[in-house]
């Protein structure tokens, strides 16, 4: 399959992990323009976290030319266009004879005029006339995770991350959390101050050392610990959020949500007595992630459901 991915310089997990999937499925035929650097440098979101190692094939078989006139001859199935890059290269679509895909991926849903095109939109409830498209997760962030999978417990649950201004709700409960489990592993830093987030290896050991890892939403509803946690040996708990996510993890067997911090400590408490198997949970949730959620198996759901959108 021929597919023209117009990128942005900046690393951003939607559209970034979806060419990761596809590069994965079709290999060279796959043409990311400009060259998306962050990747092959094994960039997987925020550029101040350590790269994964091999994330990304080599490009060498690349072919980047002559791609204003492949575009106007319908040469690509599909092409595909990060919103950050639709601008930017417009000249190049302007005369397409390809159909054409713009990539919303922001935390907070794009403002698109109506066009010539499909919207895969990261932030939606299914009713704004998008398609659905979550981050998907690398296979090889998957088998990283798991390599701290026999970390022995420790804490009763976990959760790392950034706090700001723009987070007030995520703070509160944060604090919260540290007051009813004392022996949680609870940490956060501030957004552009001297405090550092942990590096990865270290991050995904210490998560793996509590018994319940937790998903909070932050600046954006979904975020990518989402993905993350359900590759841990941990019971995968998360907060309620209005985002339409197709085979999403499977209430009371992959996964736990709640909506109050209350409802958040009896969940732990449940765990904590024995009274839930996190065990059982663990597993259901790492293998219907590897199932339905790595990024191979979401470019092939993201295709399948651009056939029916062009009428393929």
């Amino acid at each position: 399959m021929n597919i023209l991915f117009l990128c942005d310089d900046f690393p951003n997990y939607v559209p970034d992990l979806l060419l990761h999937g596809l590069r994965k499925l079709f290999g060279p035929t796959v043409v990311d323009y400009p060259r998306k650097n962050a990747l092959y440098q094994g960039i997987c979101g925020p550029p101040n976290l350590d790269p994964v190692p091999n994330l990304m094939p080599g490009d060498s078989g690349v072919d980047r030319e002559d791609l204003q006139a492949k575009v106007e001859r319908g040469f690509f199935d599909y092409v595909l266009a990060d919103v950050r890059a639709f601008g930017p290269q417009f000249g190049l679509l302007k005369k397409g004879g390809s159909p054409l895909v713009v990539v919303d991926g922001e935390d907070v849903p794009s403002l698109i005029a109506p066009g010539p095109f499909v919207i895969l939109r990261h932030v939606t409830d299914g009713n704004d006339y998008s398609i659905p498209v979550p981050i998907g997760i690398p296979i090889e962030l998957i088998e990283w995770i798991e390599s701290h999978a026999e970390t022995p417990k420790t804490r009763s649950v976990g959760f790392l991350g950034s706090r700001s201004k723009h987070t007030p709700d995520r703070n509160a409960m944060i604090d919260e959390i540290g007051r009813m489990f004392p022996d949680a592993l609870i940490s956060s830093w501030h957004i552009n101050e001297t405090d550092k987030p942990v590096k990865r290896d270290d991050y995904y050991r210490m998560i793996q050392s509590c018994h319940v890892a937790l998903n909070l939403p932050g600046a954006g509803l979904h975020a990518f610990r989402y993905w993350e946690n359900a590759a841990c040996n941990c019971l995968h708990l998360s907060k309620n959020v209005p985002v339409l996510i197709p085979k999403d993890f499977r209430e009371g067997i992959d996964i736990v949500r709640f909506d109050t911090v209350r409802e958040l400590g009896y969940q732990v408490e449940r765990v904590m007595s024995g009274r839930l198997d996190w065990r059982a949970f663990a597993q259901s949730s790492n293998a219907w992630l590897r199932r339905h959620h790595t990024t191979e198996q979401r470019a092939l759901q993201i295709l399948d459901r651009l056939k029916l959108a062009f009428c393929k």
